[in-house]
């Protein structure tokens, strides 16, 4: 490799910078990759990381001045090593294997005397975050039994055949499904009848149309890995021991220790980029947990969290989370143990032998599968069947999301509770992300009927078909040129290839890219929003001039105030104008106390939660990360900044038994973004996953996207601003006026609210899609 400094001094420079909050930059001079090699970021070869020194790629240069590698294995996450490699390889699977590990799965299956999630607890509330349809249910409960005996069959292989740790997670073995009875588990990849539709698929299916690749990206397909998981067995088992063998500290002991509430308001960000990430966050993930067979949700804690159950009464997904004595505040109310069911697991497509993967319910994409659902069943359900437009409630001359009764969807088992249908069930987990919902619903049927007025001839399903596609493309324009480099900066965009095109189509598109949400993302990085969450919502007076401040348990599966009159304007208002806070490590005790507390007088701590969750999930400490991004692993907290370091060792032995999520909370923010080095990196690649991975991606030419907008129809798309969807779609009884750049703050200099009309926001010419 040939540079004018040295790859590794450079980025631990860069690095170490970030951590004591100095301004970063980073330059380099490299030779460029050999042809065909692309140049890549660190987090995109991830190889690397297990490659000695002599063989490690050569680096090169990225984008605004910084290093990548020139990655000879192309930008492959998450590729098997070729069979060459394999050492452990067998025509077939032993009879004694099978013949034991169904044995085991039975005995799993038919355990007696499970206790199921009592209506009214907040884990109830918490386990209708992971409801579908009971079709749907059932579905998932058939897929994770499959999968579920796939991996005990792993499990029983590797012990009889004595396969080590390091060959399991590397996929070091040949060994799969095929001509014996779990042949039938292997859940097969459906062919692409229509490879140049015009309109993506509702459940992601067939957007890459390549052989065995029909699936990639499709709901209820598995997550991906950026590294190897750090399952204790390396198939399933939970990360829960330490590096010198001792257990973990509990998470929720890491969570009161390290995460306090601390009002720390963000000085350039509002509430409004808080929930536009949740809202995204919906939109390209959903995960499952584990349930009984009557579909009921898993209890792990005996009646009242008064202790953990013994392991005789557990079921097998059980990962409850212990409550210390002394816990400052759960030890006023008994509460010894927080329910904790591990997620369900997608069973391989392959039909190989190979450690579990998490299943997500959702497509991957960035498709708007929030507004429209993630199925066909599902898009049905919403739409009117009349000029292109979703179904809506009339409250009163407003359309209003459609109500539903669904307990999922409302969170609670009462059977008169109302609430509102989207496209994602988890539309009214708190009310401000209702608000989100129903600007996106409101905008496909604004679209719709301009699309009907100017296109007098159409039929509905062209109508519909059009104005998603549009309201899509909105969704994506808006998330890459306003949100990711508000969160990221403006570095990472660079260096990811993520900035929007000003002009012309873009020819990124690469079908040897898995779009999947990868496990580091999903249960780590994207987390970070939960930081960045006020406890309470502070409401403009209207005419009294009197505040309302509204806590934020008190909305969460509670919709009902947004049916009043001037609330949902009022609920704009506050999110343009009220800061959000900033990602550290604080966390508000309306999320790590009281989430979903209902009638309760405590509910849950999602801090710990996502902590746990990390660990079901099998993430690499957060010293793996440092290393697959090109940086030195911290040996010693001493290494850190002092008050990070001190930190740390309160409730960690050592610098690898690090939670990814915690180590990525207490990094500085990068130059321009919200976030630290290591969880921009990961969201970074995430959304890089996002655009190449998806061949319906708003900016791509007809050779790549069958549905490609015209030139024109892309000028107009590259208009689109958040501030103008708030604007054509508020009541405007309370809202008069918008800051142009809406996840900004509004007391902010050159953004104070203006008038709509105004051109600093602008208007798209529909006249492009006249057919």
């Amino acid at each position: 490799m040939q540079c004018e400094e040295n790859f590794v001094e450079s980025y631990q420079k860069y690095f170490n910078a970030n951590l004591k909050n100095l301004p970063t930059m980073m330059t380099a001079k490299c030779d460029a990759c050999p042809e065909g090699i692309s140049c890549v970021p660190q987090i995109q070869c991830p190889a690397h990381v297990r490659m000695e020194e002599h063989a490690k790629p050569q680096v090169c240069d990225l984008p605004g001045g910084n290093f990548g590698f020139c990655c000879f294995t192309g930008q492959n996450h998450t590729d098997l090593n070729s069979k060459k490699f394999r050492v452990h390889g067998f025509s077939f699977l032993p009879p004694s294997v099978i013949e034991e590990a169904h044995i085991r799965f039975e005995n799993l299956m038919h355990k007696t005397g499970l206790i199921p999630v009592t209506p009214g607890q907040p884990e109830f509330a918490h386990n209708m975050v992971f409801h579908s349809s009971q079709h749907e249910d059932l579905q998932n409960f058939q897929l994770s039994n499959m999968a579920m005996e796939q991996i005990i069959t792993t499990q029983v292989f590797k012990e009889k055949e004595h396969i080590p740790l390091d060959d399991i997670i590397t996929n070091n073995i040949d060994v799969d499904f095929m001509q014996t009875p779990l042949e039938q588990l292997c859940h097969p990849t459906r062919p692409c009848l229509n490879p140049r539709a015009k309109y993506r698929s509702f459940d992601g299916n067939c957007n890459n149309v390549l052989p065995h690749r029909s699936h990639w990206g499709a709901a209820g397909q598995p997550m991906e890995r950026l590294l190897p998981p750090a399952y204790e067995d390396g198939i399933w088992t939970p990360r829960i021991h330490a590096k010198d063998g001792s257990l973990l500290t509990g998470a929720r002991e890491i969570s009161r220790i390290l995460l306090g509430d601390a009002d720390r308001p963000h000085p350039v960000y509002n509430l409004f980029l808080m929930q536009f990430g949740q809202f995204i966050a919906h939109d390209v993930t959903q995960s499952a947990t584990v349930r009984l067979e009557s579909g009921q949700s898993v209890q792990c804690c005996t009646e009242n969290n008064a202790d953990v159950l013994p392991p005789h009464q557990r079921h097998f997904a059980c990962m409850p989370i212990p409550v210390e004595m002394n816990d400052e505040f759960y030890a006023h109310f008994g509460i010894r143990c927080m329910n904790f069911v591990r997620l369900s697991l997608a069973p391989n497509t392959d039909c190989r032998a190979g450690y579990g993967k998490q299943r997500s319910k959702v497509t991957h994409f960035l498709d708007g599968s929030a507004i429209y659902g993630s199925s066909v069943e599902t898009a049905r359900e919403l739409r009117l069947f009349r000029g292109g437009k979703l179904r809506m409630f009339n409250d009163f001359g407003r359309d209003m999301l459609p109500l539903t009764t669904d307990k999922g969807a409302c969170g609670n088992d009462d059977p008169s509770a109302t609430c509102f249908k989207s496209g994602d069930g988890r539309t009214n987990q708190i009310i401000s992300l209702i608000a989100l919902h129903l600007i996106f619903a409101r905008e496909h049927n604004r679209i719709a009927e301009i699309l009907s007025q100017i296109n007098p001839h159409a039929s509905d399903e062209t109508l519909y078909q059009e104005a998603r596609r549009i309201v899509v493309a909105e969704l994506q324009h808006i998330t890459y040129n306003e949100y990711l480099p508000a969160v990221i900066g403006p570095m990472q965009m660079k260096r990811f290839r993520l900035v929007p095109q000003h002009h012309g189509y873009s020819s990124d598109y690469n079908n040897e890219i898995n779009p999947a949400i990868t496990n580091a993302f999903s249960g780590a990085a994207f987390r970070m929003g939960h930081s960045s969450v006020a406890g309470k919502f502070h409401m403009p007076g209207g005419p009294s001039h009197v505040e309302e401040i509204i806590n934020i348990p008190d909305v969460m599966f509670n919709p009902s105030r947004m049916r009043m009159r001037t609330f949902f304007d009022d609920m704009l208002v506050t999110m343009l104008h009220q800061p959000m806070q900033q990602v550290d490590s604080a966390i508000t005790h309306g999320l790590s106390r009281f989430l979903f507390r209902g009638n309760n007088p405590f509910g849950l701590d999602l801090a710990a939660f996502n902590i746990q969750r990390g660990r079901d999930q099998g993430l690499r400490s957060y010293n793996d990360y440092l290393e697959v991004m090109g940086n030195r692993r911290i040996h010693s907290f001493n290494q850190l900044p002092p008050e990070i370091g001190r930190k740390l060792s309160q409730v960690y032995h050592h610098p690898d038994d690090v939670d990814l999520w915690i180590g990525g909370l207490l990094e500085k923010p990068i130059e321009g973004g919200i976030v630290g080095a290591t969880l921009a990196e990961i969201i970074a690649d995430q959304f890089s996953r996002f655009k190449v991975g998806d061949r319906y991606f708003y900016e791509y030419n007809r050779k790549i996207n069958p549905g490609a907008f015209t030139m024109d129809q892309l000028h107009e798309i590259r208009k689109v601003t958040m501030a103008r969807l708030i604007c054509d779609n508020a009541d405007h009884m309370t809202l008069q006026a918008v800051p142009p750049a809406a996840f900004r703050r509004a007391d902010l200099e050159r953004n104070s609210p203006i008038r709509c009309d105004r051109p600093e926001i602008p208007v798209m010419n529909m006249e492009a899609w006249r057919f």
